[in-house]
């Protein structure tokens, strides 16, 4: 006989699988992790929006040089 444990199957997505065992997320539980990935997307945001205004100030440091030289 073998002591080995079968793999179960994939449970739902509102379910997490823990050596067999299906738990759900709580209340609390879930608010963080929402709470966490709302961060990270801010600060995703954020940073692209940061590097935008880089790219506009180099392209309009790059265009002032060229006419001073021009000139």
């Amino acid at each position: 006989m073998s002591t080995e444990k079968k793999a179960t199957p994939a449970e739902p997505h509102s379910q997490a699988t823990n050596k067999g065992v299906s738990a759900e997320l709580s209340e609390e539980a879930l608010a963080n992790l929402t709470g966490y990935f709302d961060v990270l997307i801010r600060m995703d945001f954020a940073q692209k929006q940061r590097n935008e205004r880089n790219k506009d100030v180099d392209a309009l440091h790059s265009t002032s040089n060229n006419t001073t030289q021009a000139d």
